[in-house]
């Protein structure tokens, strides 16, 4: 029993410590933020294995509930049949700190009290590029307003989630990727 104790004492602290690294906006403008986002790249993940680019997130203000914003997923597949994801996004803390929670549940379940995600905005300048992660470090997104990013805004950004505790050498991309720095 001691042992399992301080085996779980110790993961902990590793979780903790690594989370610790990552830290999201202070100082978030959910306004400038909402419309479109293009996908640039992402860590894998079993809700995107289908998706081909263009993939676009698009987030708008939940009219009935200013502590939510709308989320809508869009990709093509393989079959070249549009895959579209409809949810919510909630504020964590507040409306200036950019801790979310997501779910893409059906409307009715979302009461349920699982099915939800971390969604941490980590950098974002609003009219080009947004990194987003969860705390846990399984899940990575750059976004962009264009399709079109500069490598050399795009290798800044890579930096900045390697220095978040990202494995920024398993990311996916939907156009082409940075040269190797």
């Amino acid at each position: 029993m001691k042992k399992l104790l301080m085996s779980f004492v110790l993961f902990t602290v590793y979780i903790t410590a690594y989370a610790g690294d990552m830290a999201a906006i202070d100082n978030f403008d959910s306004s400038k933020y909402l419309g479109k986002w293009y996908e640039i790249a992402r860590l894998p993940n079993k809700f995107e294995d289908k998706c081909l680019p263009p993939v676009t997130a698009t987030y708008q203000l939940n009219p009935d509930d200013d502590n939510k914003i709308i989320v809508t997923n869009e990709c093509n597949t393989r079959d070249s049949v549009p895959e579209i994801a409809e949810g919510m996004a909630s504020f964590v803390e507040s409306h200036n700190i950019a801790k979310l929670k997501v779910t893409f549940l059906p409307k009715f379940i979302r009461w349920l009290p699982f099915g939800y995600g971390d969604y941490w905005v980590l950098n974002v300048d609003y009219n080009k590029m947004a990194l987003v992660g969860s705390p846990d470090h399984k899940y990575l997104w750059i976004l962009s307003r264009s399709e079109n990013v500069p490598e050399s805004d795009l290798k800044a950004i890579i930096l900045i989630a390697k220095d978040q505790g990202f494995d920024t050498s398993q990311l996916i991309y939907n156009y082409t990727p940075p040269s190797i720095f």
